[in-house]
């Protein structure tokens, strides 16, 4: 490495150190499906969530989108299918814990953030920072960015959990975009000389 491509990296490297950090909002997402119960469960419903923790650690805003599952009883027939709970469990991957946010039966949104739409199979709610049930927010932070935290809808036919989903952080792509930017202006010195 030439003089000026170690003076790039260099300053890229301080710059990178001293900027300001601002925080951003963390997205996390969690799969539904019945294998990730404890026991597995045989389902032919689905689900998605999609969560997002605001950049001041204060709010998680979360919404649930469900396939084959009955919000209100009136969608199917079948009673088996309705949805009789929504909660967060707090419990690594393939371990069961107990309910530290509910989203149905109980409900801990204490500010009415609530919308559950039966047409659409979707479930909004956001769990501000003394929101819980027998905990907080403020005191699970800890757990869901570690991963430790998980989504469970309860049915009729499964009151234990039809689908469960763990709750795990997704990429952030500012710092690849980082890193790519000092490689290409590496290589743009380089080529120079």
């Amino acid at each position: 490495m030439g003089y000026r491509a170690f003076t790039s990296l260099v300053a890229l490297l301080i710059a990178v150190v001293a900027a300001p950090v601002h925080a951003l909002p963390i997205t996390f997402t969690a799969t539904l499906s019945g294998d990730q119960e404890v026991p597995p469960v045989n389902t032919t419903a689905s689900g998605t969530a999609t969560l997002t923790l605001n950049d001041a650690q204060t709010r998680l805003e979360m919404m649930v989108e469900l396939s084959g599952l009955d919000l209100d009883g009136l969608q199917t027939p079948d009673s088996g299918d309705n949805v009789v709970g929504m909660h967060i469990h707090a419990a690594p991957p393939m371990t069961n814990g107990g309910v530290v946010f509910g989203l149905m039966n109980p409900n801990n949104d204490l500010n009415g953030d609530l919308l559950i739409d039966p047409v659409n199979g979707t479930v909004f709610s956001a769990w501000d920072l003394s929101e819980g049930n027998n905990t907080t927010l403020a005191a699970q932070l800890s757990a869901l960015l570690e991963g430790h935290l998980y989504l469970n809808i309860h049915t009729v036919e499964y009151p234990g959990g039809e689908l469960r989903g763990q709750i795990v952080r997704v990429s952030e792509p500012g710092s690849l975009l980082l890193l790519g930017l000092g490689l290409l202006g590496l290589v743009t010195t380089r080529r120079r000389r």
